[in-house]
This record gives C-alpha cells, structure tokens and sequence, in this order.
C-alpha cells in the first residue's frame, strides 16, 4: 500500500506549493492522484481550537479519530467532507476533500463533436457571452465546485446557471469597436461525488460569435427577406452580416444535403426561390469578417396551398 501523508492547512498549502495537494477555495482541497492507490491524509481542524476536545464526522457520520489532528486514509476516489465538532456537536471546522485523478481519462462532462467540454458562444460584441458543457447522463451526484473566467489577469463577472450546466459572463472592459488582442481564459472544477475534475476553455469573443435566428418575411410568391436578429450588434456598416440561403424539399430540415438542394450565400437580406415544387426556404447568419460561427437556421415552408413558418 503506497501512503503519503499531507497536512491540510490553508497557510501550509499556500507556502508549501505542493503538486499533490492543491487547495481549490477555502475548505476545499484537491488531492492529486496518478493512480488510485490509498493515501494517508492528516487533517487539522485548525490552530485556534487548540487542544480542545474535539470529534470528527466524516460525511456526516461519526468517526474513531478525535482531537486536533487526525489522520484519515483515502482509497481510489473515495474522498469526503470531514468536519470537526465540540463535544455539544457544535461544528468548528470542515474540509472538503476531492480526488482529482490527474492522467486520468475525463468521465464527469461529455465531449462534443469539436472535442470540447465546454462550448462558448456570443450573440454578439457587447462584452456578453455563454458557456455549457454536458454532464454524463450517469453522474447523478454532480456540482461545480469553483470556476473563473480571466482576461489580461482581471476577473470576468460569471454567474452560474440554476441547472448547473452553463454561465452567463459579461466583460465590462471589453470595447466593440477595439480590435481583440487579450483571449479570455476560463476554467471550471466539477465534480461527481468526491471526484475531480479540472477543464479549460480559452477563446476571443470574435471566434465564438454566433448570430441569432433571423426573421423571415414572406414578400410575394417565391420571394422573401430576412432582417438581422435584434439582437444582433448595431451599425451593421460596422458589423456586417452575411447570409446562407437554402431550399431544400418540403418535409426535409435545413440540414438536408440530398439531391435537388438550392443554395446560395449572399449579403442581401432578399431572395427569390426558383424551386417548382413544395418546398422550405431556410437562412442562417454569419458574420463575415471572422467567418467562425454559422447563426442556427431560420426556415419557411411553402406548400401547394398553406404554409407555415418557423423564424
């Protein structure tokens, strides 16, 4: 059995710099695993209380261990929140301790199509942006347990959705009309139940821009126009769009890429449909001067005699 003793102390940690132990925030700490072996982890409740009497609990349950300091062994990732109490069961102190597995494939988020964890889009350049990541639908005891979002070593405002499975940031220093030379580094600390896991995403605004729908407008037969989306950044001589305009058969999505599909890009916001038969008419934004990110689709369909839409 391999064991290796650390102190938790917040003023140890801060000074001592270890790689195997890292404090996340107060009260919680990370101990940093290349396998999963056991460890012997030695906790202090704190140097105020002295030598005081005092019992610990380990996720809630009462453990043999008592007194100031006590050493508690941790096995693969079976962390644990310890708290320290008075004989009254007045509570002193906690430590949250996760094990975080550091070559370890990730197994909390899933990864998407792009081989990202975490997916950041803005609507547009007011400083605002989104981040999500997907849980694995069999973690089921998960939480985030700190994350921060840095640009040019200043905090970004983040505020973390009610679902836990995104953030809403805004930089307030971010200027529209500047060119973007900073990128914005964010990372997040998730985990499922006592196990860690620490996951970056860094980006410039300009690169995760994703328009809004646009809205479509049926003019005459076979002839429509579209408008940027409100929410879309203002002059648009400043912050052009460009379109992608597609007909597809009727009963198919946008996304079709079968046989008899009509498509075309343009920077007009108008166009006449040469498709005989029913049909859905669909566009989608971009902005031009980056072209990252393609806006999600906006569609008409036109039938022999009813249509509907869908902006």
């Amino acid at each position: 059995m391999n064991k290796i003793v650390f102190v938790i102390l917040q003023a140890a940690l801060q000074m001592a710099g270890s790689t195997s132990l890292r404090l996340i925030k107060p009260n919680v700490v990370a101990l940093e695993v290349s396998n999963l072996s056991s460890f012997a982890v030695l906790l202090h409740c704190g140097e105020q209380y002295g030598v005081e009497e005092i019992y610990w609990e380990r996720n809630g349950e009462s453990i043999s261990q008592t007194g100031n300091l006590i050493t508690v062994i941790i096995d693969g990732l079976h962390g644990g929140n310890f708290t320290c109490h008075r004989p009254n069961r007045d509570l002193l102190n906690y430590t949250l301790l996760l094990v975080h597995p550091v070559e370890f494939p990730k197994g909390v988020l899933i990864q998407s199509s792009d081989r990202e964890f975490i997916s950041c889009t803005a609507r547009n350049y007011n400083g605002q942006f989104h981040c999500s990541w997907k849980w694995h639908q069999e973690r089921i005891q998960r939480a985030v347990v700190y994350f921060t979002a840095i640009r040019n070593s200043s905090p970004i405002n983040c505020t973390l959705h009610s679902d836990i499975s995104g953030l809403t940031c805004i930089d307030t220093d971010y200027c529209r009309y500047s060119e973007e030379s900073r990128s914005i580094n964010l990372t997040l600390f998730i985990r499922n139940l006592y196990r860690l896991e620490e996951h970056h995403r860094t980006f410039l605004i300009r690169d995760i821009v994703k328009p809004d729908k646009v809205s479509i407008t049926k003019i005459q037969d076979d002839v429509f126009e579209w408008h940027p989306p409100e929410t879309w950044s203002f002059p648009c001589s400043f912050f052009p769009l460009s379109y992608e305009v597609k007909v597809v058969p009727n009963n198919h999505s946008c996304d079709y890429t079968g046989s008899r599909v009509e498509k075309n890009e343009t920077n007009e916001t108008h166009y006449k449909v040469k498709f005989k038969k029913a049909y859905t008419f669909c566009v989608r934004a971009q902005d031009p001067l980056t072209k990252k990110v393609w806006g999600d689709w906006s569609h008409h369909q036109q039938r022999k005699h009813r249509h509907t839409s869908e902006k």
